[in-house]
């Protein structure tokens, strides 16, 4: 596999040549790329061989250095054809963020530049640490940590070969270290992969869970530690992370809604009035992103605002697909799965809460 990114040398011609790329390789499979983890495997692999899996990545690092901005258009982009693939690329990129800021240089060394091509593929699992007690704790011992508890939800069993995880001290503190994402028992102690769920949408992304008996966190592979309560800060002040994923999937939504109308020649303006809809939102982005941190409750409603847009869009497109809409392999039945996992996504009491507020609003 190639480390370095075969794009056009500005970001600016990313989007277009991403798109490009996702019309003539994702779209003709999206379907196939929610239930065969195979298939959507190989198209992580594909995104790999453009050195486009973690573009956020400091250029010294194979990545492209995108902002925030820029990489929201980039997820959105990818989501926009398969909510699968996108939300495995978001997981390895979010692991390749925590060690991009990890003040251990080895494991920066060790993992991030083949992190772009997919040489060094990771995912992620500390959402745990919103779950009071935390399900997996952390004991300090000479040399690193001793791990025990489960890992209630890791995505890509099979493709990832790491994951980036966090167990929680007992003075509340967060220890995130990278551990395998294969089944072992060794000196390290033992690590137990479950079988992938079955869920409602993207079940090709096998998530899992993983139980860690006495497993021993070498201070090599640790990334770092966090204060206690971390993650309930993480998310006040970046409730717009899954913007990316709800606006592809919005956007999924709009065309598959075109394609019914225009099939049935129904003639109606639901379909111009929910893609200017979406055209105010995103217009609306910059301001809500740019207001303070102390504004977090303005910027949850806004991300319930999204949310309910998302969903009015899959649900416009399941009636305008009628019948049909109930087949399993149906696209519109596969964008209205993926938009109840993005509904959720990361979701926290204030941002469940602000989505339900908007949904009184609609009625």
């Amino acid at each position: 596999m190639t480390t370095a990114p075969e794009i056009a040398s500005s970001k600016e011609g990313l989007s277009g040549e991403l798109e490009t790329y996702l019309r003539a390789t994702v779209a003709p499979l999206a379907s196939r790329l929610d239930s065969d983890a195979t298939a959507l495997f190989e198209s992580f692999h594909g995104l790999g061989q453009k050195g486009w899996l973690a573009p956020k990545n400091p250029t010294a690092f194979g990545g492209l250095a995108l902002s925030d901005d820029d990489y929201r258009i980039f997820q959105q982009t990818i989501a926009r054809y398969s909510g699968a693939l996108a939300f495995l690329q978001t997981q390895h990129q979010s692991a390749a963020s925590l060690i991009a800021s990890s003040q251990n240089a080895a494991l920066q060394q060790k993992y991030l530049p083949g992190m772009a091509s997919g040489e060094q593929r990771l995912g992620v699992g500390f959402s745990q640490l919103r779950r009071r007690p935390a399900p997996l704790g952390a004991q300090i011992e000479p040399d690193g940590y001793r791990l025990n508890g489960t890992v209630p939800w890791v995505t890509g069993a099979g493709l990832f070969t790491d994951f980036v995880t966090a167990a929680v001290l007992p003075d509340q503190t967060a220890v995130f270290g990278v551990v395998p994402l294969t089944s072992q028992s060794s000196q390290t102690g033992e690590l137990i992969v479950g079988q992938p769920m079955a869920l409602a949408g993207m079940t090709a992304t096998n998530t899992v869970e993983v139980q860690l008996q006495n497993w021993f966190l070498a201070k090599e592979q640790v990334v770092g530690t966090r204060p206690a309560r971390w993650i309930e800060q993480r998310d006040k002040s970046n409730p717009l992370s899954p913007l990316g994923l709800i606006f592809g999937c919005t956007q999924a939504s709009l065309d598959q809604l075109n394609q019914s109308l225009k099939r049935r020649q129904i003639d109606h303006a639901i379909a111009q009035q929910l893609q200017l809809k979406l055209a105010w939102i995103q217009r609306d982005l910059a301001r809500v992103a740019n207001l303070p941190e102390e504004a977090s409750l303005q910027k949850t409603a806004f991300r319930g605002r999204a949310i309910a847009l998302m969903n009015t869009c899959a649900q416009a497109a399941v009636i305008a697909a009628s019948g049909a809409a109930n087949g399993a392999h149906h696209p519109t039945q596969r964008i209205y799965k993926e938009s109840l996992v993005f509904s959720v996504s990361g979701q926290t009491t204030a941002s469940a809460i602000a989505t339900f507020n908007r949904l009184l609003q609609s009625l």
